[in-house]
């Protein structure tokens, strides 16, 4: 817990004062700087914050002294369980960038900065024999190139997706629960949950933004979704209605600038039709892992593990149309099995840039030692999107080539 106590025991409060969500809580932050001075600050002063009605204003004084927050606390260090801020380094950066992140996160296990490199599998709790195939094939696949994989430890493909990954010598999974840390939700998954947290956390963690004791409820699955797409670079679907909670996961990940992928299945399926409605509407189809590492080459490329020629996805040989001439060309991962450019960088240049692709380097160039850069700033002298400078420097951060700084704000590491 990497906030003082007086900090976090405010966090705690304040998050969990009346008719206060975690919309109105990052606002209250950005106006007062901290929760403990928006717990301290006057009724009349309290009112005057945009969008603060009356009852609002009167639930945040009524948390000033709530017992709840040092109870809490006590809890979770008997457990073993890690509560995370804003401000805690082990709070995963993509959440950030999202419009309603999670004042705190509670965490059995370990977050780590190579968690940023992830994506979501999500599918049917109901799944077939052939949405299990999938699930397990591409989380192993994800897994051996270096990402975590993250789900919602749901029945069906969410336990698919975590016990794929865990095959993987060294492979991570996080799972994003929609009740408290302190149970186990379904009871089946008991021995799954104590695999990914074992040994300190080494192959993942186990995440909630629910007080430890809340019991698994309805309403709480889509913040658990919003969670598993926000923290993660993109999401897949395999298998689901047009009502799953999959395809919601997939709505919040098109809301907040992540890649969605779905795999496809059978027209006569019922569970097809949330994935096909998905391509319908532009998902990337998705049949091996190669179809997720090609759209994310930009972001992933300098950042998965090399593999040996005999662990690559695919054998053999693919044919691919340039022009009128077909031209057989190898069917290895290109982002597992490409050489690395020559150096052509002006003997000048910061040499830790050299591996850098060119959307990287071109932030890494405007970055300085001293003068913070502002998101806004980087967005305008790069001439790229939002989404992609966020989850640019989101890398940057990975590598220890950048810093944050409070207000979104940018050194160069």
């Amino acid at each position: 817990m990497d906030a003082t106590p007086s900090a976090l025991i405010a966090t705690l409060r304040l998050s969990r004062a009346r008719n206060v969500g975690p919309v109105t809580f990052r606002k209250l932050l950005r106006v007062f700087g901290s929760a403990e001075a928006a717990l301290a600050a006057p009724r009349e002063r309290l009112l005057e914050v945009p969008d603060v009605a009356p009852r609002m204003a009167d639930g945040i004084i009524d948390a000033r002294n709530d017992p709840w927050a040092i109870e809490e606390i006590e809890r979770a260090r008997e457990r073993g369980v890690t509560i995370l801020t804003f401000d805690s380094p082990q709070y995963p950066r993509p959440l950030l960038s999202t419009y309603d992140p999670p004042p705190v996160l509670y965490v059995d296990g370990a977050l780590l900065p190579e968690d940023s490199l992830s994506i979501a599998i999500v599918g049917s709790r109901h799944c077939s024999h052939y949405g299990r195939e999938q699930a397990e094939r591409l989380s192993i696949g994800l897994a051996r190139a270096g990402f975590t994989v993250v789900s919602g430890l749901a029945r069906g493909i969410d336990t698919v997706a975590h016990q794929g990954a865990l095959t993987v010598d060294r492979g991570r999974t996080i799972a994003v629960l929609g009740n408290g840390i302190g149970l186990v939700y379904p009871p089946e998954n008991k021995a799954l949950y104590e695999r990914i947290t074992s040994e300190g956390g080494i192959r993942g963690a186990i995440i909630s933004e629910l007080p430890l004791d809340t019991a698994p409820s309805a309403q709480h699955f889509p913040g658990r979704n919003r969670i598993i797409a926000g923290m993660t670079l993109g999401t897949v679907v395999v298998e689901g209605s047009e009502s799953s909670g999959s395809l919601i996961t997939a709505r919040y990940a098109v809301d907040m600038n992540r890649e969605v992928f779905a795999v496809p299945g059978s027209v006569s399926s019922p569970n097809s039709r949330g994935p096909h409605r998905l391509i319908k509407q532009g998902a990337k189809l998705v049949e091996d892992i190669e179809d997720i590492l090609d759209e994310l080459h930009e972001i992933a490329d300098p950042m998965v593990r090399i593999r040996p020629p005999d662990a690559r996805i695919r054998t053999g040989s693919k044919s691919t149309l340039r022009g009128p001439e077909k031209v057989e060309t190898p069917a290895a991962t290109p982002l597992l099995d490409a050489a690395a450019p020559p150096d052509t960088r002006p003997s000048g240049t910061d040499l830790r840039a050299l591996n850098l692709n060119p959307r990287e380097r071109k932030l890494f160039d405007l970055l300085d030692l001293s003068a913070p850069r502002s998101v806004d700033d980087l967005i305008v002298q790069s001439g790229l999107q939002a989404h992609e400078v966020l989850a640019t420097l989101l890398v940057l951060e990975v590598k220890r080539l950048c810093r944050q700084l409070p207000g979104k704000r940018f050194l160069k590491a």
